[in-house]
């Protein structure tokens, strides 16, 4: 997932990860939980279940109990930035030049906007799954 992202895994982050086929298709790694937000990066290579898009925001607002998820993107990822936005995540910020290609755009968005805790988006996310994950 990492490597996805272009960024690293430390010790203390947590990954949840989409496998099909045996291979890893998309990926949210998160840090930087302070209590009142936490810090999401995303790496997709295919398409999303409603399950999995629960689960990583269930684990977000409702696990570590955070009210904004926090979404850097790169300026000149065009496409991460329309589905970032097409999930609900509004533009907060931006860093200039913070990224090899140019800006950082920091995404936000508030649990009571989120759309994908609803029963439509699976079972509430286990904390037990995840350690053993």
């Amino acid at each position: 997932m990492a490597e996805k992202i272009n960024g690293v895994y430390h010790e203390g982050d947590t990954a949840i990860g989409l496998v099909k086929d045996g291979k890893i298709i998309a990926g949210v790694l998160y840090e930087n939980w302070n209590g009142r937000s936490i810090m999401a990066h995303m790496g997709i290579e295919g398409r999303l279940t409603p399950a999995y898009l629960g689960a990583v925001f269930d684990y977000a607002y409702n696990v570590c109990n955070v009210d904004k998820v926090i979404l850097p993107v790169g300026s000149t990822n065009a496409k991460s930035m329309k589905l970032v936005e097409k999930m609900g995540f509004a533009e907060e910020g931006r860093i200039a030049d913070a990224s090899p290609e140019g800006d950082i755009v920091i995404y936000t968005l508030k649990k009571a906007y989120c759309r994908f805790l609803g029963d439509r988006y699976g079972k509430k996310f286990s904390t037990a799954a995840a350690r053993s994950a």
